[in-house]
């Protein structure tokens, strides 16, 4: 079996928050500029992964996988008015 590192929830629940705040500061901006952060997000995730060494399918995987979790919680957001749901 690989090697996980003993830190790997904390580094899931960092990257997950992320996307989260992310997502938040997405979320509500008109359509023409949510398009645009968007954008920019996924330019600065592959740059910042990169600077980290990763490359080829390893970086395209994760920037994919962070892009998702940000689409998702903008999309929550803008249908239920929270992060985490509902309108309460």
């Amino acid at each position: 079996m690989t090697d996980v590192p003993e830190n790997v929830e904390e580094i899931a629940r960092k990257t997950w928050g992320m996307a989260q705040r992310v997502g938040m500061q997405i979320a509500g901006l008109p359509q023409d500029q949510c398009e645009a952060a968007l954008v920019k997000a996924e330019q600065s995730l592959t740059r910042t992964y990169t600077e980290f060494g990763a490359t080829g399918p390893q970086l395209e995987g994760f920037v994919k996988l962070q892009m998702q979790a940000i689409k998702h919680f903008v999309t929550e957001i803008e249908a239920s008015g929270t992060p985490q749901g509902g309108n309460a």
